[in-house]
């Protein structure tokens, strides 16, 4: 069965004629725009891109499946531009009374400087734009697939993809990136970092968070721009780091106040080679509920408008 995300992969091969070019716009890795292109192949038995040394070149199937694509597209954005207002979204609870359907959804991020007062305002947001209430918490990265799998988080939120056979992995949109540093660092009153300056002092490596899923750390890393690196194993450790070594993490840039604790600040990065991270939705393989879905597209709006502020 072809899903939208395929053809969203299928278009920016097309239009970028680079499979790498691709990954770059969609946020995702080469392997996987390789691997959704060859499914769609096997899946209608037809080559879509010739591929060579100086790039890929569409077949005639694969220009006559672009024109239907576009509008597959075209379509799928309509849907996701659905103002759920207007609708009832309530349900039957035990005793037959109606109420307002529940979602529970776990972040996969550092404990952030009074996250209690977000997770409120987030929920207030959602209840009065989607009319679903959301009940937001931190979870660990060493439990948070177990919490799904046992039906106590609908899902997880995610800075990077997430990859496991078991579950979906939707992306929300994409939010710039920057570093935090202690108040005293020299790149704390700076404006901005460039891509540049990463190597010039260690960058923290978290033991739990970016051994979970594609996080910016491994983003960055991958791409060679980063100096000395340390493997931090707690919170313990976290203060210490940035203080007393000048370390400093990465981290996704979020218009919001109480991002992080008192003393440290986030810088973000900017000009050629800095990177914007996708913010997922992770859910298991199975039929998602009416208000999941009104939730996930509203959620999308919310990081669009997000990422457009902090841009600014």
């Amino acid at each position: 069965m072809v899903n939208i995300k395929q053809v969203g992969y299928f278009i920016a091969v097309f239009e970028t004629k680079s499979f790498t070019a691709a990954a770059h716009q969609c946020n995702v890795t080469v392997q996987a725009i390789s691997k959704s292109i060859s499914e769609l192949e096997q899946l209608f038995n037809v080559q879509f891109f010739e591929r060579g040394n100086s790039g890929v070149k569409p077949t005639r199937a694969g220009r006559s499946f672009y024109a239907k694509a576009r509008h597959a597209v075209e379509a799928y954005r309509e849907v996701e531009s659905f103002d759920p207002s207007g609708c009832d979204l309530t349900v039957l609870s035990a005793s037959g009374a109606q109420v307002m359907p529940e979602l529970s959804i776990g972040l996969c991020v550092p404990a952030l400087d009074n996250d209690d007062k977000l997770y409120k305002g987030l929920s207030a947001l959602i209840m009065r734009g989607a009319r679903v209430r959301v009940k937001f918490c931190t979870v660990h990265p060493g439990i948070a697939q177990q919490e799904l799998e046992q039906g106590d988080l609908d899902a997880l939120l995610t800075v990077g993809t997430y990859d496991n056979t078991t579950d979906d992995c939707e992306q929300l949109g994409t939010l710039p990136t920057g570093i935090v540093v202690a108040a005293d660092h020299p790149f704390a009153k700076r404006p901005f970092v460039t891509v540049a300056d990463l190597g010039s002092y260690p960058a923290g490596q978290s033991a739990a968070f970016d051994n979970f899923n594609n996080s910016i750390f491994w983003q960055y890393e991958s791409r060679g721009v980063l100096g000395e690196t340390r493997v931090i194993d707690g919170p313990a450790q976290f203060g210490s780091f940035l203080a007393a070594e000048h370390g400093f993490f990465l981290n996704a840039i979020l218009p919001v106040p109480g991002q992080i604790a008192s003393g440290f600040e986030v810088v973000p990065i900017v000009g050629e080679g800095a990177l914007t991270v996708p913010v997922c939705l992770v859910s298991l393989k199975d039929e998602k509920p009416q208000a999941y879905h009104v939730v996930e597209n509203y959620l999308i709006r919310m990081v669009g408008c997000a990422n457009g502020s902090a841009a600014r």
